[in-house]
């Protein structure tokens, strides 16, 4: 009985806050299927003219594959040095973890716009601006973070004894790390590339310096585009995003869950 008006507390704070996530994210769809010429809640009328105007519109497709490509890139490049970084800081008692960590956990509290200009300073004077892969390399250091949180708390709840036995029967240590460890915490490291992959697409400040004028990010053609136009293509635009974002962690969500099965 006593709990009682805790959990209420507790439930309604749950409530307002899934709310708080939900609502916005519910209008911008609505607003993206609007019929109308203008971005208006609630929409005067149901349409998918504004996701046709996208599909047909050569910038709104290249800024698309500009950030699928960014995406990809900067998460492997993170997936492959978070990876290693992880079992470094999990594994291994190297000198110097504690300032390892907080450098590499630095990117997630620096604010963007420090980030964004002091890289254009940097890569003007190495003439490095006006380049995607560049851009990539940016985004690397920020979703790096994210592939080492993941992996790292993979690797702690991971049980050894599977590669340690691997070990005692002759198998060499890379062997056992590559055909038992990994497999096991690869759930982990497809999470934190992910999450390096959704930083990277959602990002703005690093693209509006870095690029310039050679292709547009997603979100850059958005930010450009609210300046001018009023209408509900970038709600459409937005729609694709969250409509990316969740079909990708709810196929990794299925796919951990089909896992489990399996190995239980």
């Amino acid at each position: 009985m006593n709990s009682s008006p805790g959990r209420f507390v507790l439930g309604s704070v749950v409530a307002a806050t899934l709310l708080y996530l939900v609502i916005p994210v519910i209008v911008v769809i609505a607003i993206s299927l609007s019929a109308g010429n203008y971005l208006s809640f609630p929409p005067p009328g149901l349409s998918t003219r504004w996701y046709e105007t996208i599909i047909r519109d050569p910038e709104w497709v290249s800024s698309f594959w500009v950030t699928a490509k960014v995406g990809s890139i900067s998460a492997a490049l993170a997936t492959l040095l978070g990876v290693p970084a992880a079992f470094a800081l999990v594994r291994y008692a190297i000198a110097g973890k504690a300032l390892l960590s907080a450098l590499i956990l630095c990117a997630l509290v620096t604010p963007p716009i420090v980030t964004a200009l002091s890289t254009y300073l940097l890569f003007v004077k190495l003439g490095m601006v006006n380049s995607v892969f560049w851009l990539a390399c940016v985004h690397t250091v920020s979703g790096l973070p994210f592939v080492v949180i993941n992996t790292g708390a993979s690797l702690r709840s991971a049980d050894r004894s599977l590669e340690r036995a691997a070990v005692i029967h002759g198998a060499p240590p890379l062997w056992a790390v590559v055909r038992i460890t990994l497999p096991i915490i690869m759930p982990g490291i497809v999470i934190g590339a992910i999450f390096a992959f959704v930083h990277s697409a959602h990002e703005l400040l690093v693209a509006v310096f870095v690029l310039g004028g050679v292709g547009k990010p997603v979100s850059v053609k958005m930010w450009s585009d609210v300046q001018a136009n009023t209408d509900p293509t970038i709600a459409a635009a937005s729609t694709i995003l969250i409509g990316v974002a969740v079909l990708t962690f709810a196929s990794v969500t299925i796919t951990q869950s089909l896992t489990k099965r399996r190995t239980s």
